[in-house]
């Protein structure tokens, strides 16, 4: 199966989070074709594990336990995206005939013109047909940000700052949450969407999002590829995300609204208020969200607190026990030749047989976790300084672990019978530098240098480097290699002044009495 597996097990998660579903329905929130999901299905009803069991697995394994290995499959002929054949014909001169001349160079298994031309028709026809939704309770929250923004003053009177808002609407009962936060970055994205799941006390099954970066990375034709880090945030939620349609506002319509009616009631109200920082933003949108959600609607009864109370609230799922830690995901980050990869100028390691492969990486505030195939093999606390090593022993081959056991007291013997300079220089790459590893390989070369250039010539460099504070080994081994100690000469002692009639003595200057 070609399929990605990261998509194979989003598929196999809402295949067992509800067997209800149609494949239509799974592959309109995965963003693949309903013949995949039917193919993966397929084989997971096939195989005997449940999800539990599944979603531990890594993608060998996974691969194996579902028989998803790739294999050719033969293709149905292909159609065009209509809304591009659309949008081309509305150009002067297009033809029908022409698009699809330009469309079958590029597939040449497609339909044929008579099958392009009915097709097409039967796709304008379509679209003249407004579908109106009917939203079950809980099920559905639509989530948006507000083209407006709200300005930020400067109490010290430097450069503003504009506020976004974030606006989420619930499907049934179009109870809304309001939020202002600094950008649209993933964080921030994040955030509200925690804060959104709190203050309604439950989480929805559905979120229905726009295609900002925050949210989707990458969408093609045939795929969609969800922000890392807001997948893991609502796979923690036990929600989905379903992407709407790119330059389609009626997939979201209720987000639409939301923001309309939030502009319109909330942010008009506040246009003549200053505000100095986030804090009194938020604190007036609560309010002012409070009295939007009791206001009594114009066409039924009640108002959205009501029926928020009545239908949402139920039906929503209970919050998980933890909230979500926001963390960062990167991708395919190299591991070096030393089993040490690198983030944030310090270094990691992880288990020896995994160096020089490429590993995914989970940073939270205080965590840095790394991932193979879907394992993970390795964890560490986040360090803070540049140039900070954390390396585990047991990430060590146990080579490794020999010779830095009996490596250092063999380093320091050598440097103490070369002499008290090399001793000290040697001394501060094994005890005093935070990188052991790379502190033993300095000390190993430089005793390399030494044999070179003799002991004598070492000791004098170092002699003539520590007072200058010269500890790096590319500073030592330049000075070596130029000579630099040597051309260093003591300043000539000053030649005594001779005494003639011409020098006036101290009683010049002063009270000759």
């Amino acid at each position: 199966m070609r399929l990605d597996i990261r998509l194979q097990r989003e598929v196999a998660r809402l295949h067992f989070y509800d067997t209800s579903q149609s494949n239509r329905a799974i592959a309109k929130s995965v963003g693949i074709s309903p013949g995949a999901v039917a193919s993966v299905r397929t084989l997971l009803k096939a195989q005997t594990l449940g999800w539990n069991a599944l979603k531990e697995l890594d993608d060998e394994q996974w691969c194996r336990a579902i028989g998803s290995a790739d294999r050719s499959v033969q293709r149905q002929k292909a159609t065009p995206d209509w809304s591009w054949i659309h949008e081309e014909m509305g150009r002067p001169d297009a033809t029908r005939h022409q698009l699809w001349q330009e469309w079958k160079e590029t597939c040449p298994d497609g339909i044929e013109y008579s099958q392009f031309t009915e097709k097409y028709r039967e796709w304008i026809k379509a679209q003249h047909i407004v579908l109106r939704r009917t939203h079950r309770p809980g099920e559905e929250l639509f989530v948006d940000f507000a083209g407006r923004t709200v300005e930020i003053r400067d109490r010290a009177g430097g450069p503003s700052k504009f506020a976004q808002i974030f606006v989420a609407v619930l499907g049934c009962s179009n109870f809304t949450y309001v939020q202002a936060t600094a950008s649209q970055t993933t964080a921030d994205w994040l955030l509200c969407h925690i804060n959104c799941f709190e203050a309604m006390g439950g989480v929805p099954k559905w979120v229905v999002c726009d295609n900002l970066k925050a949210a989707v990375v990458r969408r093609t034709r045939d795929d969609i590829t969800l922000n890392p880090a807001y997948r893991e945030m609502l796979r923690h939620y036990d929600c989905v995300a379903k992407p709407a349609g790119p330059r389609k506002p009626k997939h979201k319509a209720k987000a639409e609204v939301g923001v309309q009616i939030a502009q319109r009631i909330i942010l008009f109200k506040l246009r003549n208020r200053v505000f100095f920082n986030l804090e009194e933003l938020n604190s007036d949108l609560r309010h002012l969200t409070v009295s939007l959600n009791d206001h009594p609607f114009k066409k039924m009864s009640g108002c959205r607190r009501e029926r928020f109370e009545s239908t949402d609230r139920p039906a929503l799922k209970p919050l998980p026990e933890q909230p979500f830690e926001i963390c960062e995901w990167r991708y395919a980050v190299r591991v070096g030749e030393d089993h040490h990869f690198e983030h944030a100028r310090c270094f990691y390691s992880v288990p020896f047989a995994y160096a020089r492969d490429r590993v995914d990486l989970r940073i939270t505030s205080t965590v840095i976790e790394a991932f193979s195939k879907g394992r993970r093999i390795a964890m560490h606390a986040l360090l803070q300084t540049d140039g900070e090593v954390s390396t585990v022993q047991d990430h060590r081959p146990i080579v490794h672990m020999h010779v830095l056991e009996g490596e250092p007291k063999a380093l320091s013997s050598w440097a103490e019978s070369v002499g008290p300079n090399a001793a000290k220089m040697i001394r501060y790459h094994l005890q005093e530098r935070s990188d052991a590893t790379n502190g033993i390989k300095a000390a190993r070369r430089m005793r390399d240098l030494a044999r070179t250039y003799g002991e004598e010539r070492f000791e004098a460099v170092c002699a003539y480097a520590l007072p200058l504070n010269i500890t790096a080994l590319r500073s030592i081994t330049s000075i070596l290699s130029n000579q630099a100690d040597l051309r260093v000469r003591p300043l000539p002692a000053a030649t005594p002044r001779p005494e003639h009639v011409n020098l006036r003595g101290p009683h010049y200057f002063g009270d000759e009495s």
